[in-house]
């Protein structure tokens, strides 16, 4: 009961936040690199990037000739190309996020919190400190201990979560039949406004909340 009532409690928050929180529209960027140069392009909004168009001649290769973080997208050694910016706001029968499916969206992101070390990156994996990458680092490269399928129980608010995870960095999330969808990017997983550090554990991995070091789940393979 007491359980019930805090969940509650907290779904009632979290609606109360998001009904604040504009939507914002999917961004679309053309960054080009011209004499072989590195160029940043700064984008709005934090979100999931893909390759649209190629305009040049020069192979375009995310994490060598471009990738992306959270301050904008950056090309080098000629890449120039049409970009998207996915929003962090996208889920599965949810379309309506000013209203109840953006409550339920808003809960299910909370649950997919977790453990208490953190850290932005494996430093143990070699191709993180591969110098033939471009300037400001493959920033979307994942280790295969990243890839896959995971599950992990949230002790807090009594809920199963699953992840799924391609090898581009796209994440399925389903927390009890809520679905969203979000992504990993330098390190870190990003679901609607959520945040979250990474950290390997055995064949898993630990998160931990920006901001909420409370909500701890670990995530194990199935």
């Amino acid at each position: 009961m007491q359980l019930k009532v805090k969940l509650l409690t907290f779904v009632a928050i979290i609606s109360a936040s998001l009904l604040s929180t504009p939507v914002v529209a999917d961004q679309s960027v053309t960054c080009k690199s011209r004499k072989h140069e590195y160029k940043m392009c700064r984008i709005d909004t934090h979100g999931y990037v893909r390759l649209v168009r190629e305009h040049s001649r020069s192979k375009c290769v995310q994490g060598r000739t471009w990738d992306y973080d959270q301050r904008g997208i950056w090309v080098d050694s000629n890449c120039s190309a049409d970009f998207v910016v996915e929003t962090r706001h996208h889920t599965d029968g949810h379309k309506d996020h000013n209203g109840k499916g953006a409550v339920m969206a808003g809960a299910a992101i909370a649950l997919i919190a977790a453990a208490a070390i953190s850290s932005s990156k494996n430093k143990h994996e070699d191709r993180y400190h591969d110098e033939s990458y471009g300037h400001s680092g493959h920033s979307s490269y994942l280790p295969r201990w990243m890839v896959g399928e995971f599950k992990g129980y949230n002790m807090q608010y009594g809920a199963d979560v699953k992840l799924v995870i391609s090898e581009e960095g796209r994440v399925k999330a389903n927390v009890q039949g809520t679905k969203l969808h979000g992504y990993i990017n330098d390190g870190r997983l990003y679901i609607g406004d959520a945040e979250f550090y990474i950290e390997r554990a055995g064949e898993g991995f630990n998160t931990v909340q920006n901001g909420d070091r409370s909500n701890k789940v670990h995530y194990s393979r199935y």
